[in-house]
């Protein structure tokens, strides 16, 4: 996905909600330092047994082990998304029934970022399910963990 393809009230809304995250661990350039150290771990950080990623100016926690099965699935679900807008939508069952697996092994998951010194931060959930059946990947989470850092670097310079 790219930043130009979202309508301008979402390029709105980002820009504000991605700002806000951004000064609550320091600034513009601790999160983009933070996205970076995140795509520099391989394997991915979220693979990490402790649950816990620690990036040059803080730390990232989540509250239980993601495995690579899980996070492979997440990762093709995120991609028939961003093609099709529906992670469920004409799935053969084997594949439904592995993604159905995935959302509810995720869905309790919470990420919290926060900055060296523990005073500051911001959590993420991995799957937003504020519409009820239209559960969709966070698209914070995207940003931090899979997107292209120009999208984050377009998001946060954006000027309505």
């Amino acid at each position: 996905m790219r930043f130009n393809d979202l309508d301008l009230n979402a390029k709105k809304e980002l820009n504000i909600k991605i700002n806000e995250y951004a000064n609550s661990i320091g600034g513009i350039n601790f999160f983009l330092q933070m996205i970076e150290d995140v795509r520099a771990e391989k394997p991915n950080a979220l693979l990490n047994k402790t649950a816990i990623f620690h990036y040059t100016k803080g730390k990232i926690t989540w509250s239980k082990s993601i495995y690579k099965d899980t996070l492979t699935q997440l990762f093709n679900a995120m991609r028939k998304e961003d093609k099709d807008g529906d992670i469920l939508n004409g799935l053969n069952p084997k594949v439904y029934k592995e993604t159905m697996n995935m959302m509810r092994a995720l869905k309790p998951v919470s990420i919290s970022i926060r900055n060296e010194d523990n005073s500051s931060g911001f959590a993420v959930d991995i799957l937003d399910a504020s519409e009820v059946k239209k559960t969709k990947v966070d698209l914070m989470f995207k940003i931090i963990f899979f997107y292209n850092i120009e999208f984050a670097k377009d998001a946060l310079t954006f000027k309505a």
